[in-house]
């Protein structure tokens, strides 16, 4: 099932390996993950004959909002992408440690996992 996705990925990729900044791309970025999820969702459904139908509701809902959250969540880093800030040695190093920072959450998240 991943391979569809990744080849679409690649394709949109390549598209933009001579040009700007799609300003588009979190619109495909949500995009991307609705169609991941909905395809997972259909291999999930394969073979039972009824689901719950409350619970049909509330996973299509989830899916919409994890969807509209990577769409705004693209849109905040697209601009954030815009803003001029100069450079400099305290600006790096604020760099690295926000990335050390995200590192550090996320083995916490997948420690507790």
């Amino acid at each position: 099932m991943p391979w569809p996705l990744v080849l679409l990925g690649a394709a949109y990729a390549v598209d933009l390996a001579g040009g700007d900044v799609d300003q588009w791309a979190p619109v495909y970025a949500g995009a991307f993950l609705a169609i991941a999820e909905l395809s997972y969702w259909s291999l999930e459904l394969r073979g039972r004959a009824e689901d719950v139908e409350r619970l049909t509701e509330r996973r299509a809902g989830l899916i919409v909002a994890l969807a509209i959250g990577a769409v705004a969540l693209g849109g905040i880093v697209l601009a954030a992408t815009s803003l001029r800030l100069g450079s400099g040695v305290a600006l790096d190093g604020a760099g690295v440690l926000a990335a050390i920072g995200v590192l550090f959450a996320v083995a916490l998240v997948a420690r507790r996992a």
